[in-house]
């Protein structure tokens, strides 16, 4: 600050591109310099090949010097060209970074906004509840989908099994033998003895064999039947 006046102004910052623009137009301007030296260089060779086909050794020589002279202002310019050059490739790479940062900076300014004032301790609250939600949830539908309570004792029906499994055993034991009607097969090997014929006296006839399949009956009735059948036999064997 100025005690004796007014503060002076700082410079302003030169904007890249407009800085850009002049160093190209520098470079234009060299460009330009160099071909009007490149066309008196080629004058003077000219010149030093003329005064030399006509033996002016000295005019020649002058030439060749100027010649020379002309070669180092464009060594000179081409120097000066690769600082530009150099000059705004670096300015062209900080505007880009420039425009990269600047870019980035409103990407992450947008993002504050966007996410307002949310934290991480408030996002780590919300997953948990709904982790909560969810377990509760489960253990609802579990609760739901388990069977309602048995209306009836285990055991008093366990007990009511076993009086049945009882009581059909005791009808098993205590139920007649069944009647075989069939004479059971003689072992392999062993020959079936001959079933000797019965002799019935002439003029006495059996009892048919009935043609049509017999109801099923008792097997008391059918002992009474078969013990009176073969007591009518004897009879009318003894007379």
């Amino acid at each position: 600050m100025n005690l004796f006046g007014k503060a002076k102004a700082k410079p302003q910052a030169a904007d890249t591109t407009s800085t850009i623009l002049k160093l190209r137009e520098t470079l234009d301007s060299l460009d330009k310099r160099e071909n009007h030296i490149q066309k008196k260089i080629k004058a003077q060779l000219l010149d030093a090949k003329a005064k030399s086909s006509a033996k002016d050794k000295r005019g020649a020589l002058f030439a060749l010097k100027r010649k020379k002279m002309y070669e180092g202002e464009v060594n000179k310019l081409n120097g000066a060209r690769m600082t530009l050059e150099s000059q705004i490739i670096a300015l062209e790479g900080s505007n880009m970074n420039m425009q990269t940062f600047n870019a980035m900076r409103s990407g992450a300014k947008a993002m504050q906004d966007a996410r307002g004032r949310l934290d991480v301790d408030q996002v780590d609250d919300v997953m948990d509840d709904i982790k909560d939600e969810m377990d509760i949830a489960e253990q609802i539908g579990d609760a739901i989908a388990r069977p309602a309570d048995d209306l009836f004792d285990d055991d008093a029906l366990l007990e009511e099994l076993d009086m049945l499994e009882e009581a059909d055993l005791e009808e098993q034991l205590l139920a007649p033998p069944a009647v075989p009607t069939a004479r059971p097969a003689a072992p392999q090997g062993v020959e079936q003895p001959a079933v000797a014929e019965s002799k019935v006296p002439e003029g006495y006839e059996l009892p048919s064999v009935p043609s049509t399949t017999p109801v099923s009956a008792p097997v008391a009735v059918e002992e009474d039947e078969d013990a009176r059948a073969l007591r009518e036999l004897e009879a009318s064997m003894a007379m």
